[in-house]
């Protein structure tokens, strides 16, 4: 099978400071076995599974002097045991110590010679949890199809095992051998030869879908040409930073429906905030706003044969406004107008454009780019990546210990040297933070600044809503309202289990694409309730002490200020005017203690 266009040119720019690999980062509470995990146990669970998942079996035979595209071919060496690697943390085991694992597994790229894919199995966390890190070339899969594979790695019951579910009978491999001698030759210089031709094809299509999305009157506000630059605009090294959290997925909810905007809005609106306090703390927040790259689920809810099926679309984070409910209305303006001009352009744009060129050229210039850090002087085309991914709606078990948290670790290159990625699960959006070392010397801090930021957002929707009118009569509560249709092109996709067809008999991503778990769900890949905890103004504890969790706002903060620049910066958009009210039932929450948006990563109360 031969690659896409895509998926190949994510081989064709990786390089020793550009991985271009996803990972999945899986905590799991095995308390009851001490922290431990039965290897033989879970290698046979695997193993049984590997069937669904024909990719993992395959490896890459590459064309004539990189002239034509790879090929996926059965690896007919493939051992399971080559795939499987155990790792302890150091004491005490914390999120720092899993994120500095994490960190250390990430940086060393997979080997071409055998299928794309490792396993780590993590022991010595907190309190009995231990983690699953699943690392996975990005050429073959995006973050739907990755989420979607969590589903067969994990069982939907905690009885559940390989020895008594009906797992269904693979079909026969169909056998196929790439090109070879004059005829991969032959093959590399036809591909070659049709480069200007493709190249010229794509060209069309793209001033086509330029005209198209000028018709929209919202071209401008949805392709900004004036970006500001920050410190992840610059070339990056081989060190990476990397933290992560979890937020309340009803929060979000709630937040949503008091200002009538979308989950992924939401999302897009803490991650702002953070960056937003951050920058501003370092003196170096821009007069203009920042702008972030969303990926997008591509196939429209159809069918997929493993592989990359995204696009995407610039999202301006309003992060020159000081108000956190006021820049919430404006990103979702903003991502309204991305829609619109990502719909008029055409889903299939950057696959299309990613077929013109040799993989062996798309080197060159990539290593062009690299050499001569032309990250450091050409303008930046966005401030970052924010990818949200619908993942599963129920919780997940591992031999019977529930699964706790999926978080992400994406992909990051010279100029694009930040990846703030989510992942919805059950009733949570567990969320990666990943960047260059020298650029987030502490991801922690902008991973704790987005839980902080929702709580803002909540305390913004208490104190803004109407409050509920008052009856003669009995009656029955006012609903929040019927759930809108959160997905790409705002539409419900089909179950997450229902995502991949070659890669996954059943169903963007991991870790880096697009959709909804309930009727709601973020709309990215970036389109996507953990039990509730005490918030930081209440004073009740909220049990005995949890493995990694997220520390609560800080206390004393004043209201409306989101961190160290609070105080001198004035921003725009300080008040909000009628028109710009949201609008739901954010009152029914007054006189209950602030959120901690679930703040949970290796384990509950």
């Amino acid at each position: 099978m031969k690659l896409s266009g895509l998926d190949s040119a994510f081989l064709a720019l990786e390089s020793q400071e550009w991985p271009a690999h996803v990972v999945c980062l899986t905590i799991v509470d095995a308390s009851d076995t001490g922290g431990r995990v039965d290897r033989a146990a879970f290698e046979r669970t695997l193993a049984a599974r590997l069937p669904r998942l024909p990719l993992l079996g395959r490896k890459l035979v590459q064309g004539p002097w990189g002239l034509a595209r790879p090929h996926w071919v059965e690896d007919p060496d493939f051992e399971l045991a080559n795939h499987l690697h155990r790792a302890t943390l150091q004491a005490p085991g914390g999120r720092r110590e899993l994120a500095d694992m994490a960190e250390e597994i990430y940086r060393h790229r997979l080997p071409r010679d055998r299928p794309l894919w490792d396993w780590w199995i993590v022991e010595g966390l907190e309190h009995g949890r231990v983690a699953h890190l699943w690392k996975v070339h990005h050429a073959c899969i995006d973050g739907r199809s990755g989420a979607a594979m969590q589903e067969i790695f994990f069982d939907a019951e905690a009885g559940a095992s390989v020895e008594t579910e009906a797992l269904p009978v693979p079909a026969p491999v169909e056998v196929f051998e790439p090109p070879r001698g004059w005829q991969a030759v032959r093959e590399g210089v036809l591909s070659l030869a049709g480069t200007p031709v493709r190249a010229g094809r794509q060209l069309g299509r793209l001033g086509q879908g330029v005209v198209q999305a000028a018709l929209t009157g919202r071209l401008g506000q949805a392709l900004p040409l004036n970006v500001p630059r920050t410190r992840y605009n610059e070339p990056i090294g081989k060190r990476r930073s990397y933290g992560f959290c979890t937020v309340s997925l009803p929060d979000v909810k709630l937040v949503k429906n008091a200002f009538g905007v979308k989950v992924n809005d939401v999302v897009l609106a803490i991650v702002a905030g953070a960056l937003r306090e951050q920058l501003d703390g370092l003196g170096e927040l821009p007069e203009r706003q920042l702008i972030a790259t969303v990926p997008v689920d591509a196939t429209r809810g159809g069918e997929r044969a493993g592989g990359n099926m995204i696009t995407g679309m610039l999202v301006g984070l309003a992060t020159d406004i000081a108000e956190p409910a006021e820049r919430l209305l404006c990103i979702h303006e903003n991502s309204n107008a991305a829609k619109a001009v990502q719909s008029a352009m055409g889903g299939e744009l950057l696959t299309g454009l990613a077929e013109a060129p040799p993989p062996a050229l798309l080197g060159l210039l990539g290593g062009l780019y690299r050499d001569a850090q032309l990250a450091s002087v050409l303008p930046a085309l966005c401030n970052a990546t924010v990818s949200n991914v619908p993942g599963p709606r129920t919780p997940l078990y591992a031999h019977g210990q529930k699964v706790e948290a999926f978080h992400s670790m994406g992909i990051i290159a010279d100029g694009f040297g930040l990846f703030i990625g989510g992942m919805s699960y059950h009733d949570q959006i567990d969320i990666g933070v990943l960047a260059d070392k020298e650029a987030l010397p502490d991801p922690f801090a902008l991973a704790d600044s987005i839980v902080e930021q929702l709580n803002l957002l909540l305390k913004a929707a208490d104190e803004i809503a109407p409050a509920q009118r008052v009856r003669d009569l009995p009656a029955d509560p006012e609903p929040f309202g019927e759930p809108e249709a959160e997905a790409v092109g705002d539409r419900v996709d089909e179950p997450a289990a229902e995502a991949v067809a070659d890669v996954v008999d059943a169903p963007e991503a991991v870790p880096g694409s697009a959709t909804d778990p309930e009727p709601e769900q973020p709309e990215s890949e970036a389109e996507p309730e953990p039990e509730a905890a005490s918030g930081p103004e209440s004073e009740a504890a909220a049990g005995p002490a949890t493995a990694i969790k997220v520390p609560a706002p800080r206390r004393g903060q004043a209201a409306g200020k989101s961190g160290a620049g609070a105080a001198k910066r004035a921003g725009k958009g300080a008040t909000m005017s009628a028109a710009a009210k949201p609008t739901g039932n954010a009152a029914a929450r007054r006189g209950q203690p602030k959120s901690r948006a679930a703040g949970v990563e290796a384990g509950r109360t």
